[in-house]
């Protein structure tokens, strides 16, 4: 009996020391592939930057003898999408969703947040990214992507934040910069954002889409050399990109040098025939009043897209400008059926209307684009000279004041409401003129204006000043030379007065 219970006792002995074994046996296994996991993970991390092609092969590879691999397919989604290859990238977010249901650490509740943001699942990302900050509190891919779905919800102060938090625990995350870089351009922060696409750039030279990114924020800063030159630089690494040579296309359209910026829309739309060249291609044409050749550019945009509203618009605008009016009103009236809420088009109809002498339907537009925006001064404006035009002058002082009072700096609404005093209230229409020159130093017919209402109050010396000050901001106009010359008849000085009709006549091509 004592023999079978020493028996049954080194029989325990073995079963535990068995057990202990196994245990360790399983825990150090299980540590290994966890190791293993992490070692993975870090790789992809670095492949997703240095070589997307390989990560796309590594993670199909491992995919192919773990399917349930769910970070694998977080990692190659994100190589698809650098791969621009964006429908694969979001086929492997759905599937890697699909296999995140009960995430059960850090890795992995980061990988159901990126699939989620990416879907555009923005509360549920953060939710699971907080998750994984939580797990590990220097998760750095964790922040970035709570950062990127707090910008799909426009919260961008708490994208900033995370980003930031992204960069500080690791200085070369090419995306943070990037991304804070691009909200920093979204809040005018312009000097930010460069800093950030310069570290990007530092960080991956050789990525065409970050030259375009600071030189686009050097174009709002109207920093156009140093514009061109970083969407030059991003045309050497992606020859093909259209998007650049639109880019390059519309600084040198801001300088003012048409003819390279048509031949880089040009290069886009031969690039990309259905993207927006043509659009800044006839905006260009237009500047050079080339006005066929941008009717053409937006004719082939409606064609492309026949609900382009604002093709139609351009257009329109364009054909106005040809005082071909009732195909302009033809474009407008086609902008408002396709956005009826707009009021530009019924205001820019309103003015094609004024310049056909259809005042009441003029009239009529302007009251609609005031109906729908109540605080557009423009309008008010433009009605007021639709009852100027019409003789209804009480009319016309009650909408040019109601657009100062919309808009105090509104130069044009001054000069329009002083043109109205000036017949018989001369010291209000000085007023006027005098705060319209205030607002725009360089408004010449204000000049000559209040120098005409100071010939009919017969103070010549002040008059002839204001139509000399005319003449030297638009030299060109001989309309103020006659009217110097007929302030200088009035005091007497024929000779000067003759002088300045001679050269009235000169700018007219008349005979002297």
């Amino acid at each position: 009996m004592k023999k079978l219970i020493v028996s049954k006792n080194i029989q325990l002995g073995l079963w535990c020391l068995f057990v202990t074994a196994t245990f360790i046996l399983q825990t150090n296994i299980s540590v290994s592939a966890q190791s293993s996991g992490q070692q993975a993970r870090n790789r992809w991390e670095k492949l997703v930057y240095e070589d997307a092609k390989a990560l796309i092969q590594e993670t199909t590879l491992e995919l192919a003898k773990n399917p349930q691999n769910a970070v694998a397919l977080r990692m190659r989604s994100s190589a698809f999408y650098r791969n621009s290859e964006p429908e694969k990238g979001k086929a492997d977010a759905v599937a890697a969703l699909a296999l995140l249901k009960n995430p059960a650490n850090a890795e992995e509740f980061e990988a159901k947040c990126y699939a989620e943001r990416r879907l555009e699942k923005y509360d549920e990302a953060l939710l699971d990214c907080t998750k994984a900050i939580e797990l590990d509190s220097k998760y750095a891919w964790a922040y970035y992507n709570r950062g990127n779905a707090n910008e799909g919800k426009k919260r961008y102060e708490q994208a900033v934040a995370d980003y930031t938090k992204a960069i500080e625990l690791n200085s070369n995350y090419f995306d943070a910069y990037s991304r804070r870089g691009y909200i920093y351009s979204l809040n005018k922060e312009y000097d930010k954002a460069i800093a950030d696409y310069t570290k990007s750039i530092e960080l991956d030279p050789k990525r065409a889409s970050e030259y375009n990114s600071r030189g686009y924020v050097r174009h709002q800063k109207k920093e156009y050399d140093l514009a061109i030159a970083d969407f030059t630089k991003a045309i050497e690494l992606d020859p093909k990109a259209a998007w650049a040579y639109n880019a390059r296309g519309s600084a040198y359209s801001d300088k003012k040098e048409y003819n390279l910026a048509i031949a880089d829309f040009s290069k886009a739309i031969e690039l990309d025939p259905k993207g927006d060249a043509y659009y800044n291609r006839g905006k260009t044409y237009d500047n050079k009043k080339e006005y066929n050749l941008a009717i053409a550019d937006y004719t082939k945009i409606i064609e492309l897209n026949p609900k382009s509203a604002w093709a139609y618009f351009n257009r329109g605008m364009t054909y106005n400008d040809k005082k071909e009016y009732d195909l302009a009103i033809a474009d407008l009236t086609k902008v408002i059926e396709l956005d009826p809420k707009g009021a530009s088009a019924y205001l820019n109809r309103g003015k094609t209307y004024n310049d056909k002498k259809e005042y009441d339907l003029a009239i009529a537009d302007y009251a609609k684009a005031i109906e729908l925006d109540p605080k557009g001064a423009v309008a008010y404006n433009n009605r007021g000279k639709s009852y100027s035009d019409k003789k209804e002058y009480n009319l016309a002082i009650a909408d040019f004041s109601k657009a100062i009072e919309l808009d105090p700096k509104y130069a044009l609404a001054y000069y329009n409401r002083g043109r109205i005093y000036s017949n018989k209230e001369y010291d209000k229409a000085i007023a006027d003129y005098t705060k319209s020159i205030e607002l725009d130093p360089k408004y010449a017919q204000a000049y000559n204006n209040r120098g005409i209402t100071y010939s009919d109050k017969k103070e010549y010396d002040l008059a002839i000043a204001d139509f000399s000050k005319a003449i030297v901001l638009d030299p060109k106009l001989a309309l103020i030379y006659y009217n110097r010359a007929a302030a200088y008849e009035a005091k007497g000085e024929k000779m000067l007065a003759d002088k300045d009709r001679l050269k009235a006549r000169e700018l007219e091509g008349q005979p002297k």
